[in-house]
């Protein structure tokens, strides 16, 4: 019989099967450009299903070998990270549909700079703070500490994006509206699956928080079942959100295609389109007969 800790790495291998599954689906649809969001729920699903499985081994096999615990904390150290660039490549497209009334290019750089950033520290971290070393074990402690701050901070920043956002949704795309909607009602649950975070980076021995003793009902709480909710919320508006248009620079391939088809077209006046005018080739083509005639035809 499993323990609560092995329950709930079965529960996330069935969920996260089937996110995953959807995931790649939704992802085949809008591209994998990383700038739309979505690839990163893909990654979280696959990351989960890794430490999932891990423990689920662990437990099965009572074999708690230092690579394994290692795997299970990094992968779990990391959740985090993939929902704050999804949430980001949602924005980021809004913004784009919203130009000049938008966020600029220039905001969500940074931004997405130092997601990269914590990302890689929280790995780091998570290595570390599984080493039997205390010295290395500190180090660990606080890399971890420093990327949930990140995180935060990096919350903050969406958060104030999606109110501006908000404050101008009239400028949004009906298209992107679906997006803009998931990033609202996720916000809420994304909040509560950060302060997990620092709640688990910033405790000891014998804190609920603590990664080798955690209480098993607040990580399915707080961690699995807000993660759940905010996959789902981002896979439905995957599924209602239209392919974004391709564009090159600022313009519009689809909307090329449409000036072209109706340059072709009798104007409202109905005149038909001029004629190219005839430019001579060649020598001959200067001859007094030449010109008459190739004058007269062009009329």
């Amino acid at each position: 019989m499993l323990a609560p800790t092995g329950d709930l790495a079965a529960v996330e291998i069935a969920f996260f099967s089937l996110a995953f599954t959807v995931s790649l689906f939704v992802v085949i649809r809008h591209g994998f450009r990383r700038e739309l969001g979505w690839i990163y729920l893909l990654i979280l699903s696959l990351l989960r299903l890794i430490g999932g499985s891990v423990t689920l081994y662990m437990q099965v096999n009572h074999d708690y070998n230092k690579s394994l615990i290692t795997t299970a904390t990094i992968t779990s150290a990391v959740g985090t990270s993939p929902l704050l660039l999804a949430t980001m490549g949602f924005l980021q497209r809004i913004s784009e549909g919203m130009e000049p009334h938008g966020v600029t290019k220039q905001l969500f750089r940074p931004l997405h700079i130092v997601s990269l950033g914590a990302l890689i520290i929280a790995i780091i971290g998570g290595t570390d703070r599984s080493s039997s070393d205390p010295n290395t074990m500190q180090t660990g402690k606080d890399l971890a500490e420093a990327a949930s701050i990140l995180f935060l901070a990096i919350l903050v920043g969406l958060g104030g994006i999606v109110a501006q956002n908000i404050m101008n949704l009239r400028f949004v795309l009906s298209s992107e509206k679906n997006l803009l909607r998931a990033a609202v009602v996720a916000l809420p649950f994304l909040l509560v699956r950060v302060i997990y975070t620092v709640a688990s980076s910033f405790s000891g021995p014998g804190s609920p928080f603590y990664y080798r003793d955690e209480n098993v009902y607040l990580q399915a709480f707080m961690q699995f079942l807000m993660e759940a909710i905010i996959v789902t919320i981002f896979i439905a508006a995957g599924l209602l959100t239209p392919k974004a248009e391709i564009k090159t620079g600022n313009y519009d391939l689809e909307s090329a295609r449409s000036k072209s088809a109706v340059g072709h077209q009798p104007d409202m006046a109905g005149n038909r389109p001029s004629r190219p005018q005839w430019q001579p080739q060649s020598v001959g083509d200067y001859r007094p007969s030449r010109l008459i005639r190739n004058a007269l035809q062009s009329r």
